[in-house]
């Protein structure tokens, strides 16, 4: 009987043994991180910054790769395939709990299909219209597309993505007639608005400088407070819509059954990064802010994330496609 509970105690302490010699070696190579979009994304653009940095602090370089296509779908795939050894990892975004209301063909549980090691930046969607629209809020805008024949064209950057979400979000929230119009890219929709082709644009942050000398009028940003780059522009709260919400997020992510060790090993060094003023300066000029959160409370943030597009979307009208 002693033998035997001897025998677990020494297999228990080899075992820990193992796992912090494991952890110590980590990495003892190139670390690969995929990116589900396009080089010069705004994806891409975060998913650099972060592996540059984190590659100083683990000592090894992170390799960025570009699987690109499916509706992260191909990203995703290559990252489930991949050993669960800390060598290959994923930037994950908000799209994640997005697409399986929105296409009938993303089955992967956003939480249980990866393993969530940290969320590091969000950011959020600004409504700006032409200046010729007569509103100068938020509310005088929802008053104008009600009384306005046609309502208020707004554009996006295609169909089932974060900003259109973000315009149905006010459509749904304000009883407001606007109405999308799908462009294949936020580029081109916010040149229309600018042109008078269409009223408003649903946008990011990072893309409001093409608004700058009075080309267009930002009314609100649906984020938590007042950015960096829009210190004078409301939220929809401060609006007076404060149910109109639309924060999309990044974070990093690994295969399922990552061992505890290296997904803590990630962890602390992602929250160092996440401290370096270089890295905040950099993150603010591209319209996001850090909401850094570990392990468990990024696991819960999705969670919640889930539950609110499983309501949102389908009450939204927006149909699942293949």
């Amino acid at each position: 009987m002693f033998r035997g509970a001897a025998a677990l105690i020494l297999f228990a302490l080899a075992l820990v043994s193992s796992n912090l010699t494991r952890a110590q070696d980590y990495p003892s190579r190139p670390v690969k991180l995929l990116i589900h979009t396009q080089p010069g994304s705004l994806v891409d653009v975060f998913g650099r910054l972060l592996g540059q940095e984190l590659g100083n602090r683990l000592g090894q370089s992170v390799v960025i790769d570009n699987r690109v296509g499916g509706a992260t779908t191909f990203a995703v795939e290559q990252l489930v395939r991949s050993p669960a050894d800390g060598y290959t990892l994923m930037i994950n975004s908000s799209e994640a709990t997005m697409l399986p209301f929105l296409r009938k063909s993303y089955r992967t549980d956003p939480i249980k299909g990866f393993t969530p090691i940290a969320l590091v930046v969000t950011s959020w969607t600004v409504f700006a219209v032409n200046p010729k629209v007569p509103a100068n809020t938020l509310s005088e805008l929802i008053a104008y597309s009600k009384s306005h024949p046609g309502g208020v064209r707004y554009g996006s950057g295609g169909t089932g993505g974060a900003l259109h979400i973000a315009g149905e979000m006010l459509r749904l929230k304000s009883g407001g007639n606007f109405v999308h119009v799908p462009y294949r890219g936020g580029a081109q929709a916010a040149t229309d608005a600018i042109s008078g082709q269409i009223e408003m644009v649903s946008m990011g942050l990072a893309s409001t400088r093409v608004a700058e000398g009075g080309l267009l009028r930002i009314l609100a940003q649906a984020g938590p407070s007042r950015h960096a780059m829009l210190p004078d522009v409301p939220t929809t709260a401060e609006a007076g819509f404060p149910d109109v919400r639309m924060e999309t997020w990044f974070g990093l992510v690994g295969p399922p059954g990552l061992p505890k060790d290296i997904g803590a090993r990630l962890n602390r060094e992602l929250s160092a990064v996440a401290k370096q003023a270089a890295f905040l300066e950099k993150l603010s000029n591209l319209g996001l802010a850090v909401d850094y959160r570990p392990d468990a409370e990024f696991i819960s943030f999705m969670a919640n994330d889930s539950e609110k597009w499983r309501e949102l979307i389908p009450a939204m009208g927006i149909p699942s496609v293949e």
